[in-house]
């Protein structure tokens, strides 16, 4: 019988840490996601205005909130139409607004 090799061992836990490898991201710092949840409110189309500040504030609770790194991830790096876990998608909505409600 074989002995496993270390290597396929560690991949093999590294993806199934991850969900299959899809899903794995790094969490978005504050400014970051600041950063896009301002780009998003000063686009030509965007009916919100929100100061750096508010963003900011916004930014932190969703950072404390129950999101996943990886969508986290996807609201910095395109608030509008951000790319978010399939399970969660129905949570980012949510959040986002109790986020707001709490920075006003």
């Amino acid at each position: 019988m074989p002995r496993p090799r270390p290597l396929v061992l560690a991949v093999a836990l590294a993806a199934a840490s991850c969900g299959l490898l899809a899903g794995c991201a790094s969490r978005p710092s504050e400014e970051d996601l600041t950063n896009s949840i301002l780009t998003a409110t000063n686009a030509a189309n965007s009916t919100v205005t929100l100061s750096s500040d508010q963003a900011a504030c916004i930014a932190r609770a969703l950072l404390a909130s129950n999101l996943s790194d990886t969508t986290l991830s996807g609201l910095a790096e395109d608030f509008d139409k951000p790319e978010v876990l399939e399970t969660e998608a129905d949570q980012v909505e949510p959040a986002v607004a109790a986020a707001a409600q709490q920075c006003r």
